[in-house]
């Protein structure tokens, strides 16, 4: 399927949309998972559909039905509204939210969710995604990348997340829309090698998203500055010192190391070190740059102290593990 037949596709009205006295709620659950017949018990719905998500390779996409309102509800997977076209009206834990084209919005589990009717132009399309799949298939991708991102990383796995969701301002974002066409074309067209292509595009859409979210700094105010504060020192983590970085936030530099403390689990010199490794990790991966020359580009002057600092974190020498690498 390429983006055209894609639009048209999810342009068309299906027969439940056609249908102006339905009401979208979780007796529905049936259209889009068949093999759900004769439950009454609302969690025995939700139990059918967690699993339907996990036979699915623990995604699935779903285009929301226009002209009918979806009640409140909530469920126990991830779910990705991405407005693929228009705008949409919704409620999330009682915050009024309007979704414009381009714009996407992660809601965490359990969080209570409504939307009132779409209009013919407007194309929300819903990703399911269960906790096992996120956790199998992005974790681990985003650890190796920023500590920024393995925060938003956790914070994405943390069922507390303030008011349930995250709402990403992503309308003029270049390459979000291409990355979501691309899965959804895989997904409604699938191929011998969908399973592959549709997780690298689900990857490829949270990494943009976190790059999305790092990049708003509305919404590093809103999440107390953290946000604001990590992604600060990650552009800066060769020169700045906990007192330069406290002077840039006005802040106390006393005040300061206790709201890093309190808020990631780590202390400043930790999160230099960690931005500093994970340099390194990449250098070493993907040059073929002396150790010694990498050992200065991450800001370590004395190599025997970036050996030793290696060795401890990863239990293994820098050659060692690039030879590791090489050899997988």
């Amino acid at each position: 399927m390429n983006p055209q037949r894609l639009d048209e596709y999810l342009r068309k009205e299906n027969s439940y949309e056609l249908d102006k006295d339905a009401v979208i709620n979780y007796s529905n659950f049936s259209k889009l998972v068949p093999f759900i017949e004769n439950l009454d018990d609302l969690d025995d719905y939700k139990l059918a559909y967690l699993s339907a998500i996990n036979s699915a390779n623990g995604v699935i996409a779903s285009k929301q039905d226009r002209f009918h309102p979806v009640e409140e509800h909530f469920h126990d997977w991830l779910e990705l509204a991405y407005m693929y076209s228009g705008e949409a009206h919704m409620t999330i834990s009682d915050n009024p939210i309007t979704l414009k084209e381009g714009e996407c919005v992660l809601i965490n589990y359990n969080t209570p969710h409504s939307c009132l009717a779409c209009g013919s132009n407007d194309i929300l399309i819903n990703l399911l995604i269960s906790r096992r799949y996120l956790r199998a298939n992005f974790f681990d991708k985003f650890s190796e990348n920023s500590f920024l991102s393995k925060y938003l990383m956790d914070n994405l796995l943390d069922e507390n997340t303030e008011n349930g969701y995250i709402y990403f301002r992503s309308s003029k974002n270049r390459r979000l829309p291409i990355f979501v066409n691309e899965f959804l074309c895989e997904y409604y067209d699938k191929g011998i090698n969908s399973a592959d292509y549709l997780s690298s595009f689900a990857t490829l859409i949270f990494l943009e998203l976190a790059d999305i979210y790092k990049d708003d700094s509305s919404a590093a105010q809103n999440n107390n500055q953290i946000m604001g504060i990590l992604r600060y020192i990650e552009g800066n983590y060769n020169t700045c010192t906990l007192k330069s970085t406290a002077e840039f936030f006005h802040l106390n530099p006393n005040y300061l190391s206790g709201y890093i403390k309190k808020n990631t689990g780590k202390t400043f010199k930790e999160l230099i070190q960690e931005q500093r490794l994970n340099l390194a990790l990449k250098l070493l991966k993907n040059s073929d740059l002396p150790i010694t020359e990498i050992s200065q580009q991450v800001g370590y002057e004395n190599v025997s102290f970036f050996y030793k600092l290696f060795q401890q974190t990863y239990g293994t020498s820098p050659a060692h593990y690039r030879e590791k690498i090489k050899s997988e």
